[in-house]
């Protein structure tokens, strides 16, 4: 019988699509340079870190339990995915592309987003420290009840982005930036600092 991963190996070393499966139990590093499109499909309780799927593309999707770490997705394309309960340390999403997808209950630390598109997103209840989001266009994003202690935001605009129930301690943002940006009155006087506003 053929396993799940020499199933998913066949499809893209002949780069065809994959769609409504589910895929359990996994534990493997996929190394490839070539590029494929999952459809519906649920990948649960798998171990998948260190893997290079560049350019990949996951519509209409649900991770749980998965571990990607160190993982590189770059250029690679999430519409209407959702990961709970899944690790994400260190993983590239370089120039990647999120639409209508939720992060719930993961643990996004050392992540690198830088020029991503991040549109109609949600991370809740997440650990998102010292993470790259350098350079994104955050469109409808929102974020709650997480951590972003020590992450990045240089070059990005923060127009509308209610940060006011999440920790951002040490925090690095553009000062020209900030306009519209939502945060409590505690995260406020921290950002006044930045200003070079002093406040007795």
């Amino acid at each position: 019988m053929e396993s799940q991963v020499d199933f998913i190996n066949e499809h893209i070393d002949l780069e065809e699509d994959i769609s409504n499966y589910s895929f359990s139990d996994l534990n493997y590093t996929f190394k490839t340079t070539n590029f494929i499109e999952f459809k519906h499909c649920q990948f649960s309780n798998s171990q998948l870190s260190e893997s290079r799927l560049n350019n990949f593309s996951f519509t209409n999707c649900l991770f749980t339990n998965v571990d990607l770490s160190n993982s590189i997705l770059e250029d690679s394309s999430f519409v209407n995915t959702n990961f709970v309960n899944c690790k994400l340390l260190g993983t590239s999403f370089l120039n990647a592309s999120f639409l209508s997808c939720t992060f719930t209950n993961c643990l996004i630390d050392y992540s690198n987003f830088d020029s991503s598109t991040i549109r109609n997103c949600n991370i809740r209840e997440s650990s998102v420290n010292s993470v790259n989001f350098n350079n994104v266009k955050l469109l409808k994003f929102t974020i709650n009840d997480s951590s972003l202690m020590q992450s990045s935001f240089i070059n990005t605009n923060l127009n509308g982005i209610d940060l006011s129930s999440n920790d951002i301690s040490g925090i690095v943002v553009d000062k020209n930036k900030l306009y519209g940006l939502i945060v409590n009155i505690n995260q406020a006087v921290e950002l006044s600092k930045l200003l070079g506003i002093i406040i007795k």
